[in-house]
């Protein structure tokens, strides 16, 4: 179990600030989810979901847009946010989760860009989240 959520720690924050984590960091997250979801078995799909994250760190990302959309109290998600936490108030990492001022027409562009990001990842990940569900 600890051997899955430390790789889960790497994988998710590898995601979320596109750096590996500290030791403690690891640490953390894995005491976070030893408090929050130990009374709680994961579903099949949730474990398949999570397995496939794991391994597959390139799927986290469509894999979190589609629970968005369908699944936005999946376990895939508590644990993201999870995640996000012990970063965004780690001084290491606070910096790049605390919002930045940017010129209108530079935040027009990237929330356009952000939009059709977001819409294929959607895509993809519905598709990966349903084919994952349905364990094909």
């Amino acid at each position: 179990m600890d051997r899955e959520l430390r790789r889960e720690a790497v994988v998710f924050s590898r995601y979320l600030v596109r750096a590996a984590p500290s030791e403690a960091l690891i640490e953390r997250y894995c005491a976070a989810n030893r408090e929050l979801f130990a009374h709680e078995a994961p579903s099949a799909a949730d474990a398949a979901v999570l397995a496939f994250a794991r391994d597959h760190a390139w799927a986290v990302a469509p894999l979190d847009a589609g629970h968005a959309l369908l699944g936005p109290a999946s376990l895939l998600r508590k644990k993201l946010l999870v995640m996000t936490a012990i970063l965004e108030t780690t001084p290491e990492y606070a910096a790049r989760t605390e919002p930045r001022a940017v010129a209108l027409p530079m935040l027009g562009l990237r929330l356009a860009a952000a939009g059709v990001a977001m819409a294929a990842g959607a895509a993809a990940g519905l598709a990966l989240t349903l084919a994952l569900r349905h364990g094909k």
